[in-house]
């Protein structure tokens, strides 16, 4: 007889606190870009000085770095507001210590950042944001005559009478009044509400205009400023009343762009200070060369990057396989399904926030202020008077020509001896593409790096030249698939194709 057979179970590999504190301390590294730096600054701003403002919309695509944000404002701004508050932390507007005794004496909260929860039942819980805030300031208590928790609410006169336990404490104008109360000891200025998507969860009759007069109603009372953070949805808030859109101030934290030159280069920038930082030996040149598919499955948002570096990491130690790889990182890449919804609602919601001419025109009209120019390149217009009504002897302009028509003029006949010779671009000549790679990619098309005329390739042999040209006189970019020059080689453009 032969002993039973002992299953054979592949070993597999220990994660060590050694590896957890390298993902860790990825995870805590926080790389800086410039739309970071510009919405951060310009929340800054509106925290330390609302200047009527009731409330601040801060909005963007899924996975644009809406925490990192929040984490490096809040490390910045607490302790300025903590220097320019008017009030002595303990006390209430009027005069002394409210609800808690002296001897009680509250911690200073300039800044209070609190997340809105999923309502129950699909309607946004005022009361349940008041628990949350005053839990937050430390105190789960609201004193009256006697003390009643604010989770439970059992009173002594409801024990005494021996009607049970008692009901809990849901009495939102009492719980709007602890708060404000516990406001003012503190020295609160800002609330940030993340995830604030949640209080568009309104009850039938409620509207979210309601919502919004709700927090400018308390404002109004207590003096702070509420942030409202999240995605795209936000954007129903915007302009709901004339008066909601004076007291309230929009900011977009937008994602980074494939068709602007300026962001594809900081995002690059960003891209290579966050491999830098990962624990792994790397090819980083040969990982970087392939910037543009960690565009592609990050959409060009930077917190959606973190994260799947943040996965990759974390997968890679556990399997032990090094160095990292392209490979490793496609695994935990986001499908092209998921990418693909995301970049459509991101696009949707850019699309929505895109400042047309007719609606200034429209705005024009209504203002009454018809006959305005254009602005032209995004400079305000010249002071021009106001349209007259008494006949002007002056000759009236000319129609405009259509786009693509020339204006008439006198052509000049014969030859032109004293015209300059035409210029060229100084690039021209044999690049570092092989015959190849231009049929595999069936892609003929050079930009010149040094004025962006597109031209078609020529081929001498196994050589690639670019064709002598003039200098590029538009600054029109082409919607079409071309190779592009970059310091790591050229790279080819699939963008309009």
């Amino acid at each position: 007889m032969t002993g039973p057979r002992r299953a054979r179970r592949r070993a597999e590999p220990a994660w060590s606190p050694a590896q957890q504190a390298r993902v860790t301390a990825f995870k805590a590294y926080a790389v800086t870009h410039p739309h970071l730096e510009v919405t951060g600054t310009a929340l800054m701003q509106a925290m330390r000085e609302p200047a009527g403002f009731a409330h601040v919309l801060l909005y963007g695509p899924t996975g644009v770095g809406n925490t990192t944000v929040l984490q490096r404002v809040t490390a910045a701004v607490t302790p300025l507001l903590a220097a320019g508050e008017p009030r002595t932390p303990g006390t209430a507007p009027g005069g002394g210590p409210r609800g808690l005794s002296p001897s009680q004496a509250p911690v200073a909260t300039p800044l209070l950042v609190l997340e809105a929860h999923i309502p129950e039942g699909g309607t946004f819980n005022r009361g349940d944001y008041y628990r949350t805030a005053l839990v937050q300031l430390g105190e789960p208590f609201y004193g009256e005559t006697r003390f009643i928790d604010i989770q439970e609410g059992q009173s002594w006169e409801t024990k005494t009478r021996g009607r049970g336990r008692g009901t809990p404490f849901n009495d939102t104008p009492h719980l709007r009044h602890a708060w404000e109360e516990a406001v003012a000891r503190h020295g609160v200025r800002a609330v940030v509400i993340d995830e604030a998507q949640h209080l568009m969860h309104v009850a039938g009759g409620a509207k979210l205009l309601d919502q919004l007069d709700w927090l400018k109603s308390m404002s109004n009372t207590t003096g702070v400023v509420h942030v409202l953070v999240g995605p795209y949805d936000l954007l129903d808030f915007r302009n709901l009343s004339g008066q909601t859109a004076r007291r309230g101030h929009d900011l977009h934290f937008p994602r980074y762009q494939f068709q602007q030159e300026a962001d594809q280069i900081a995002f690059q920038r960003a891209l290579r200070g966050l491999l830098e930082q990962v624990p792994l030996q790397m090819d980083l040149q040969d990982l970087l060369n392939h910037w543009y598919y960690f565009y592609e499955r990050s959409i060009g948002g930077i917190g959606v990057l973190k994260d799947w570096l943040v996965r990759t990491l974390s997968a890679t130690l556990y399997s032990g396989a090094t160095p990292l790889t392209l490979e490793h990182l496609r695994a935990q890449a986001l499908s092209n399904a998921q990418c693909e919804r995301m970049a459509s609602d991101a696009t949707a919601a850019e699309h929505r926030l895109h400042y047309t001419e007719s609606s200034r025109e429209h705005l024009w009209s209504l203002l009454g202020m018809p006959g305005l120019p254009r602005e032209q390149g995004g400079h305000a217009p010249q002071e021009q008077e106001p349209p007259s009504t008494v006949p002007s002897t002056r000759r009236p302009p000319r129609p405009r020509v259509p786009v693509g028509y020339r204006v008439p003029r006198r052509d000049p006949v014969g030859p032109s001896p004293q015209s300059p010779p035409a210029q060229k671009c100084p690039f021209a000549g044999e690049v570092a593409l092989a015959p190849a790679q231009l049929r595999q990619a069936a892609v003929a098309k050079l930009q010149c790096p040094e004025c962006s005329a597109t031209r078609t390739a020529r081929l001498r042999g196994d050589t690639v030249l670019f064709p002598a040209h003039p200098p590029r006189a538009t600054q029109m970019t082409q919607d079409i698939a071309r190779w592009i020059k970059h310091d790591s080689g050229w790279i080819l453009s699939t963008l309009g194709k």
